[in-house]
């Protein structure tokens, strides 16, 4: 990393602390999605084992007109076909598989986070300063951080979360890009090494949210994507 940051050592620092900045950001993302899901699979076990399923297949409950919900869905529950009612249950068995693989994803989102706290205090630079890039990050970030706070959709949480992962990707193949062109191919390697860990997080959401969308759109089985591995 010193070869990388010989020239520019503040701008280099910069470069990590925006992507600092957006791997903490990252990480509480993916542990809202991930208590949502988990919430929306228990409810839906529990409501399984008895009469109905008194749940919304948005994940952030009812909102202020809980009453309205509630007959609204008992309604729905009560009037439901056979077909949909296992089409319930498998978006409940979905979800629950989901969960730990999205959790596998948040952990290295963590990683990246430590990693660069330390290259940040190797080159002498303070980790929780906020820099011109990790300003803009957070900014950057503040749409994305809206819509998993408030939208009660998990297809539309995965559509966020799929934004995030673009931007994540980028921003470390920026990394390698620079790091090559320095002649720091330890950085390089390092880089690339977390840019590829993206890439699957990418895969994986890309083909979560196909799923989702295929279901809607063309009355597909959903399925759960498999956590796909380092090659």
């Amino acid at each position: 990393m010193k070869t990388f940051a010989t020239k520019n050592k503040d701008k280099v620092i910069d470069l990590l602390a925006e992507r600092l900045c957006f791997e903490r950001a990252s990480v509480k993302l993916y542990e809202k999605v991930m208590e949502r899901m988990a919430r929306a699979a228990a409810a839906r076990e529990t409501a399984s084992e008895g009469e109905g399923d008194y749940t919304t297949y948005g994940l952030s409950g009812y909102g202020s007109d809980v009453f309205r919900g509630m007959h609204r869905d008992i309604g729905q529950e009560q009037g439901a076909s056979e077909d949909e009612r296992r089409t319930r249950e498998r978006e409940r068995r979905v979800v629950a598989e989901m969960v730990p693989r999205v959790k596998a994803i948040q952990e290295q989102e963590q990683e990246h986070r430590h990693w660069l706290e330390d290259r940040i205090r190797e080159l002498g630079g303070d980790a929780r300063a906020r820099t011109e890039l990790a300003r803009l990050s957070a900014r950057e970030m503040k749409g994305i951080e809206a819509v998993v706070a408030k939208d009660p959709e998990l297809p539309h949480l995965l559509h966020a979360l799929l934004a995030a992962e673009h931007v994540d990707s980028a921003g470390w193949d920026l990394l390698a890009v620079l790091a090559a062109e320095a002649g720091d191919l330890e950085a390089k390697s390092e880089f690339e090494e977390r840019l590829h860990q993206e890439e699957r997080h990418l895969a994986f959401l890309r083909e979560a949210l196909r799923s989702f969308t295929a279901q809607d759109v063309l009355d597909a089985e959903l399925e759960a994507p498999p956590m796909p591995h380092a090659p």
